[in-house]
């Protein structure tokens, strides 16, 4: 059984969200990288033409298919949900940027915990390992959410797109082009 949720911090969390319309892949995007965050905020998004996220797409419809634990919610995309043990999961291809895929993950978490006011966990399933990591709503991981909702909101207001250093993901980033760090 799953313990009650508790945090002094959820309505305001809670109202920030839905103010700023933020979801799963913001708290991805902040832990990534601020220019990304900021495009993404601002509904500039080249994925669907990155031949990367693309190829990532096609496996995930192919052999992952989103199950129907899902259906109904607003503003969260996992990829599935254990409604019983209160189980957050996401698949990802690779294990790389595990605190920002935490971040998403433990947004999905933190929301259904708000939600239904049961405590939720996450679980990232590594596809390309077929392992897994859990992810727990813990002190660091829910100051880091909130310090996180913080700086979209920063970030929504800022009328330019912000300097962004040349980091290991540009390489591989949707964005790469528009930056000029490709």
């Amino acid at each position: 059984m799953t313990q009650t949720f508790h945090w002094n911090r959820s309505t305001a969390f809670s109202e920030r969200v839905d103010r700023l319309e933020l979801h799963g892949l913001h708290f991805q995007h902040i832990n990534l990288c601020r220019r990304r965050a900021w495009m993404y905020l601002h509904r500039i998004n080249f994925a669907q033409w990155n031949s990367r996220v693309a190829s990532g797409i096609a496996h995930q419809v192919t052999h992952h298919k989103r199950d129907r634990s899902v259906v109904g919610l607003f503003g969260l995309a996992p990829d599935r949900l254990d409604w019983e043990q209160a189980i957050v999961f996401e698949h990802k291809g690779t294990g790389g940027a595990a605190g920002a895929v935490d971040r998403q993950v433990g947004f999905y978490a933190v929301m259904l915990s708000i939600a239904t006011q049961r405590e939720w966990r996450g679980q990232v399933q590594v596809l390309t390992s077929r392992r897994g990591r859990e992810v727990l709503l813990d002190g660091p991981l829910l100051t880091g959410l909130w310090e996180d909702s913080i700086a979209l909101e920063e970030l929504i207001a800022t009328p330019q797109v912000p300097a962004a250093p040349r980091i290991g993901l540009c390489a591989s980033c949707s964005f790469a082009s528009f930056c000029g760090h490709d």
